[in-house]
């Protein structure tokens, strides 16, 4: 064979073998991806990702209100901005900020991040110490918070997600929140409190949280 001849096989050679190396990443990549979206599915419970909230039925509340997603979608900003077109007040879906940890809350959490934490499938107790003459009644807010932290802590005791923040922006003592839904009143009510964070908790999985 001639020196070209010895060189063209040596080429020919070194071809196949960066073709065979890449086909070898191109599996090994697959196969990642693979496992990546079997673990996901197992981790997340195998649940389908939902696109909006589905309606609940029989909720023994009747004030309970459904609002469609909002019309400024999902989108993320940077924290400090602010969203103030939501189609219900508090929110129940629309753009948003960095969430927050779940918990009970002395400071007013902002709006826009707990729309976050409840694109994650979480429940938001807002609650507003004001009356509707818009002076502060700091008795009936010890007793309104008093009433409404233990619920929120037992919740999360017990693995879900509630967020319990002051909201003065709105008509009534107490809002319950969950992506699209909206159940407001004014008397303490725990029962109706523990039953809104066990049906709307994770009721919509949007992203995988659930």
């Amino acid at each position: 064979m001639s020196k070209r001849g010895g060189r063209d096989a040596r080429a020919a050679a070194e071809r196949r073998a960066r073709r065979r190396s890449f086909l070898a990443v191109v599996a090994i990549g697959a196969a990642v991806l693979v496992v990546g979206a079997v673990a996901f599915a197992l981790l997340s419970g195998g649940k389908a990702l939902d696109t909006e909230a589905a309606v609940v039925e029989n909720y023994p509340y009747p004030a309970l209100q459904m609002f469609p997603p909002d019309p400024g979608g999902r989108a993320h900003f940077a924290v400090g901005e602010t969203y103030d077109d939501y189609n219900s007040n508090p929110p129940t879906s629309g753009p948003h900020t960095a969430a927050v940890a779940p918990g009970v809350y002395e400071a007013p959490v902002p709006k826009e991040s707990a729309v976050h934490n409840m694109e994650h499938g979480q429940v938001v107790v807002w609650f507003n110490c004001e009356d509707v003459r818009q002076r502060p009644n700091w008795v009936a807010c010890v007793e309104l918070t008093a009433g409404l932290q233990p619920i929120v802590e037992a919740a999360n005791t017990s693995g879900k997600k509630v967020l319990m923040t002051p909201y003065a922006d709105m008509d009534h003592q107490i809002a319950l929140t969950a992506w699209q839904f909206l159940d407001a009143f004014d008397e303490f009510d725990a029962q109706r409190v523990r039953t809104f964070i066990d049906t709307l908790y994770c009721h919509t999985n949007l992203e995988g949280f659930c």
